[in-house]
């Protein structure tokens, strides 16, 4: 069966529960929450940390190091998310100790002999969780660190893509110098490039194509 569609029912399976779990949990941070946040940590770790992902592959790492292993990974967490301030979903939020529904997942997923289908399904977890809430996700790249200009900016931009979305927009924001001015917006399959090394770019191509039909 192709991988892709294993991870996204395993995927499944821990939206399932996570649900189950956080419907029965009262008021405070839900399962869901807890553990969107500590897979994208653990999802991080393995993109950094070759040593990690061969490691809860490997047949001869016992099954409980290899747990012990990803719970460490939860502290692993770079990611910086802009939220409205009535928003549950806090993904910033993966410190601690492993969820018990994250660790009931990862012993499934060791014990069928799935664990190397982790990052697939971590991913698919976090794509179905997200559209679950009416949430989308996109990327913010700045030329410079962050000012009360930018600030302003952004407030706009995320206002404009809710509205005209309906959803609740989740935005971190990075900072590329190379832009030399302005920004790029990336939100889910789409791309607004309104930076300065675009311009130039698109500058720079129509002066060669002008001095083409000269010659």
């Amino acid at each position: 069966m192709n991988t892709g569609i294993i991870a996204s029912r395993y995927a499944t399976a821990l939206l399932k529960l996570v649900d189950e779990t956080s419907s029965s949990a009262g008021s405070g941070q839900s399962s869901g929450e807890i553990v969107v946040a500590q897979a994208r940590a653990i999802l991080n770790a393995l993109e950094t940390l070759p040593d990690l992902r061969r490691a809860i592959t490997d047949p001869a790492v016992p099954d409980d190091k290899k747990l012990s292993l990803l719970e460490a990974a939860v502290s692993v967490d770079s990611s910086v998310a802009t939220l409205p301030q009535n928003d549950k979903c806090h993904p910033e939020r993966s410190e601690g100790s492993l969820s018990p529904d994250l660790r009931r997942f990862f012993e499934l997923m060791i014990r069928n002999g799935r664990i190397g289908d982790i990052a697939l399904a971590l991913k698919s977890f976090e794509d179905q969780y997200y559209e679950s809430r009416g949430i989308i996700r996109g990327k913010l790249t700045l030329s410079s660190p962050p000012d009360s200009a930018a600030k302003k900016l952004e407030d706009g931009l995320k206002n404009l893509i809710e509205k005209k979305t309906g959803k609740t927009l989740l935005l971190t924001t990075d900072v590329d110098e190379s832009l030399i001015g302005g920004f790029v917006l990336e939100v889910e399959d789409r791309l607004l490039d309104a930076s300065v090394s675009r311009q130039l770019e698109i500058i720079k191509n129509q002066f060669v194509e002008k001095n083409r039909r000269i010659v």
